[in-house]
């Protein structure tokens, strides 16, 4: 009798599992399902009779652990529908409280709102303004789209579901994600039209196809620096290592099998459950450890740096750093190594792994930045075996498993980035892009004039930054002109010149608006660049026969942007920090850069 009862609460306690499973399968994404699977696996450790209550009790905790995530599982449109919702009600809680509350009182509900819904509140700079956000849909929709993609990426990578098996870098559903916002992006774009001075329409789709927005235009761009910082080393005897630096492994969430091995990957028993945006926070805390140190030792040290992820998400850095002498990279190299074990340096492999140096050879950084560069940026192959260098140790990763269906790594790469805002490339102690970009804009008849007017270091510049036949731009000439490297951003012999207003956002507060315009030179003169004033139209088309066959503007001061501004005296003198003395001196202004003959008074 007593062996019946036993059986029959044997068999109740496997029906109450099962039944557990199968709910907890319905509330998380579908990929759970083999982690809620595994638990009926009895533990070694567990007595036969606990075989069914055990697996009871790793669901219940799972499910305990897991409840946020079960809370907020669900598709963008119920994420912007909720956040409509709550928009709605706050608005709707202000009015209809029974006393009218102050703006203080105001702030503090919405911040209770926002604690109990597990978001960060709003930085407004007054109260009235975080309230506004409190009671905007836009905000809403932006925080709680951010909110849910986090949470479930970092459920998967607990779980151990983020590696080179089951899509590496991020989750499918993170891809699946990312793309179905790309493509919103894409026909939001598409549908947006603008018109500029001249009359002609184009589609904001079109504009960003040809600016660092396109793929394409950003992986030359970058392949140009790089190609021209390893000219201007090589021409200067300057020392170079590429640096592989990794976190410790308390932050990996899956561990990369033996090199060789064909066995699956597996749960990392040292993974306290950080995000890859904690390790991205650490790598960066060691890096300003490590710069601060160069800078108190003298040492000059420039490059570029690429964050991109190990396959179970976990960020790592690349680096491909110059200094002037081997001494000065001797002590580089043992500053960053030192940092770099100052947590968990004891771990094995960490004083191999953790910060790995390989001495560069003349005329090899692009070679060694390309395959990061094609990576991260295009999707191209690293070579004919089409294998991506990011394991651990410097295994190779294989593509076949990285990709998912018609998902390339590239667009991995590119979701997990976008997912934890991680940046992907960073110049160090370089002369800043902006102004290069800003003097590719410069009218030649501009650059002439600053010549002729005893400022050459204008015409230098502008011809470094463009093609001349067979002649590329070269960034190496560009940082020759720009002073060389590792200075202060006010010490650049180059400016950029911003146009400086204030406008209202959407919440009511008043910020600061500053507008690139043009290059500033050393004189406090201005370069002004080419550009267009665009207005929004409700509708309007254009062919690209009708495009190509429009006049082009009779000069180059046509497309100045000051000119629309009320800022045109400004910029058509170009005299930059000097224009108070132009006010206190009565002295007759020389003729301006803009190559329209004899310059007006300066009292008009």
């Amino acid at each position: 009798m007593a062996r019946h009862v036993y059986m029959d609460w044997y068999a109740v306690e496997r029906d109450q599992a099962r039944a557990l499973a199968g709910r907890i399968k319905a509330e998380v994404p579908a990929q759970w399902g083999r982690s809620i699977d595994a638990m009926a696996i009895r533990p070694a450790s567990d007595p036969v009779w606990q075989r069914y209550s055990g697996w009871l009790d790793r669901l219940q905790k799972f499910r305990t652990d897991h409840r946020e995530v079960i809370t907020w599982n669900m598709p963008d449109v119920e994420v912007c529908q909720r956040a409509e919702t709550v928009a709605n009600e706050i608005g709707e809680l202000l009015s209809l409280w029974p006393t009218p509350l102050t703006m203080p009182e105001q702030a503090q509900l919405v911040r209770q709102v926002c604690k109990a819904l597990g978001v960060e509140p709003p930085a407004g700079d007054t109260a009235a303004s975080l309230v506004e956000r409190g009671k905007s849909l836009f905000w809403w929709r932006q925080v709680l789209r951010k909110k849910v993609a986090r949470l479930l990426e970092h459920g998967f990578i607990k779980q151990g579901l983020v590696n080179f098996r089951d899509g590496a870098y991020v989750s499918n559903e993170a891809v699946e994600r990312r793309l179905l916002q790309l493509k919103r992006n894409e026909a939001l774009l598409a549908k947006c039209l603008v018109r500029n001075e001249a009359g002609q329409v184009y589609t904001l789709k079109e504009l960003a196809a040809v600016s660092v927005a396109n793929p394409e235009v950003r992986r030359g761009e970058l392949m140009a620096r790089i190609r021209g910082c390893e000219e201007f080393a090589d021409a200067a005897g300057h020392v170079g290592t590429f640096a592989t630096l990794t976190c410790p492994s308390r932050f990996h969430s899956a561990l990369f099998p033996a090199k060789g091995s064909r066995q699956p990957p597996r749960r990392n028993p040292k993974y306290e459950g950080a995000s890859p945006r904690d390790a991205q926070l650490w790598l960066r805390t060691m890096w300003a450890r490590s710069r601060a140190e160069f800078q108190r030792e003298g040492l000059q040290v420039y490059g570029f740096r690429v964050a991109e992820p190990h396959h179970d998400g976990c960020p790592h850095w690349h680096a491909l750093l110059w200094t002037d002498s081997p001494q000065a990279m001797e002590r580089v190299q043992f500053i960053l190594r030192k940092h770099w074990l100052s947590e968990d340096g004891t771990q094995p492999g960490a004083r191999k792994n953790r910060a790995h140096f390989k001495p560069m050879t003349k005329g090899g950084a692009a070679g060694y930045m390309v395959k990061y560069v094609a990576k991260n940026v295009v999707g191209g192959q690293l070579g004919e075996d089409g294998q991506h260098l990011d394991a651990p140790g410097g295994d190779q990763l294989d593509m076949f498993n990285v990709e998912s269906g018609a998902v390339t790594g590239a667009q991995r790469v590119e979701a997990w980035a976008s997912l934890w805002r991680i940046r992907q490339f960073q110049a160090i102690g370089q002369p800043p892009v902006t102004v290069w970009r800003e003097m590719r804009r410069v009218t030649k008849d501009q650059v002439e004039h600053a010549r002729m007017t005893g400022e050459p270091l204008a015409w230098r510049t502008w011809g470094a930054v463009h093609r001349h036949g067979e002649e590329q731009a070269s960034w190496s000439r560009y940082m020759q002109c720009m002073g060389g490297v590792c200075r202060k951003r006010t010490e650049w012999t180059l400016q950029v010149a911003k146009r400086c207003t204030e406008a209202v956002n959407q919440y009511g507060e008043t910020v600061p608006k500053k507008v690139a315009v043009g290059v500033e030179m050393p004189s406090g003169r201005w370069l002004v660049s080419r550009r267009q004033l665009w207005k929004r139209v409700v509708e309007g088309r254009q062919n690209p026969e009708s495009r190509a066959s429009m006049a082009r503007p009779w000069t180059g001061f046509n497309n100045c942007t000051a000119r629309l501004t009320g800022e045109l005296r400004r910029a058509f003198l170009g005299r930059g920090r000097h224009e108070i003395e132009d006010w206190t001196t009565p002295a007759v202004p020389t003729q301006p850069a803009t190559g329209l003959g004899r310059a007006p008074s300066p009292r008009f």
